[in-house]
């Protein structure tokens, strides 16, 4: 049997969305329990079925006002968890190791002050989104007809950061997380008997320049525009028959910048590249994409507010000098009012982001919360 909301501490409730967690796009029983937990909260309304299996949760005011979204995770990722945890994972080779699990129950902490005392004007929404891990959840959010009805004024995110002191906030204006997305590049040619290669067209030679040439292409792209990087993560050539000269190969790579014009650019130079090198040879060449991100930019008004609340909770600020090199959605929320992402401190033995071995830190959910809150009072107060 779940907890109930009012009355369990934070970590409990994270113990209970750890145990269980679900992948992108298959949320459903995490959907379901956070339905349950804002209508006990006595949210106003809970909204169902947003962009899949999102739920928001909307808390009023009796007086006109802004409108504040606050936004986490309902997904887990593909990763056999390692520890003896109480609350380990009861799902096979599916974790929250990237601290959604976290980041849901700090929302959670947020509802059960709301329970208690409503914003003074305006609406709160808390928004549990589908999907960020693979980078299309927050789009599809925006893309459903439901969403016009919690559409904000002023919207924040945050994510907990390893490697950092518990509880420090960071933020900066502009750009907050880098823009990425997934190259896949199928060669194809014509395989022959290994004592005939000439009879066959083998993709070996062009897979080969196409990896030596997307390592270098960063380095012909312009140099003011910020990060530039490509990460070679999978290349493939024919079948393991050694009868057999290939006809197919396939290359796989994880672009990434800082702004999306310089992504736009990046990607169209890397096409270029992969399809002249198939022609030299005389190769057909698809190309695919995937886990699309756009970057974060942070609106200087919200960091404004962030920097404000964490002032007045005497909690330790830090300014990044430069954007954070992984990938988040909520830029595609925060693109559409006044918004700004933050990342929190999760302690500087906590283990990286995505290790099998990773735990949310409890000690963190409630200044997580906190801040959270703090956000809402700032605005709506």
């Amino acid at each position: 049997m779940p907890p109930s909301l009012l009355d369990t501490p934070l970590a409990d409730l994270r113990h209970a969305l750890h145990v269980s967690p679900e992948l992108s796009g298959d949320e459903t029983r995490t959907a379901d329990q956070v339905a349950d937990w804002l209508a006990q909260a006595g949210a106003d309304s809970v909204i169902r079925r947003l962009g899949g299996h999102g739920v928001a949760g909307v808390f009023r005011s009796a007086e006109p006002g802004p409108r504040v979204l606050l936004r986490a995770e309902l997904d887990a990722l593909p990763i056999r968890e390692q520890g003896a945890r109480a609350w380990r994972s009861q799902n096979e080779a599916v974790a929250h190791s990237c601290g959604h699990d976290g980041h849901m129950a700090a929302l959670l902490g947020v509802a059960q002050r709301l329970a208690e005392r409503r914003p003074r004007s305006g609406e709160v929404v808390l928004l549990f989104q589908p999907a960020e891990e693979t980078g299309d959840g927050a789009g599809r959010v925006l893309d459903s007809a439901a969403f016009e009805v919690i559409r904000p004024d002023y919207a924040y995110a945050m994510h907990n950061l390893p490697g950092r002191p518990l509880g420090e906030v960071s933020v900066r204006s502009g750009v907050f997380t880098c823009a990425s997305r997934g190259l896949i590049i199928r060669l194809n040619g014509l395989c022959s008997h290994a004592a005939h290669p000439e009879q066959g067209r083998s993709p070996a030679m062009a897979m080969c320049r196409i990896l030596q040439g997307l390592k270098r292409l960063p380095q012909q792209m312009p140099d003011d525009h910020g990060l530039v990087m490509i990460t070679l993560i999978h290349a493939r050539l024919g079948d393991v028959a050694f009868g057999t000269s290939p006809g197919q190969a396939e290359v796989m790579a994880t672009l990434r910048t800082e702004s999306d014009d310089m992504m736009r650019a990046l990607a169209e130079a890397a096409v270029s590249l992969a399809r002249t090198e198939a022609e030299e040879d005389n190769l057909g060449v698809d190309i695919d994409w995937c886990d699309a991100f756009s970057s974060t930019v942070n609106a200087p008004a919200a960091v404004s507010a962030i920097e404000h609340v964490a002032g007045e909770l005497q909690m330790p600020l830090a300014t990044l000098p430069a954007a954070h090199r992984w990938s988040e959605d909520f830029g595609v929320l925060s693109g559409c009012c006044e918004g700004a992402m933050f990342t929190l401190g999760s302690g500087e033995d906590c283990r990286p982001l995505h290790h099998p071995a990773f735990d949310f830190p409890d000690d963190l959910l409630d200044r997580a919360a906190a801040i959270f809150s703090g956000l809402v009072d700032y605005h709506l107060a």
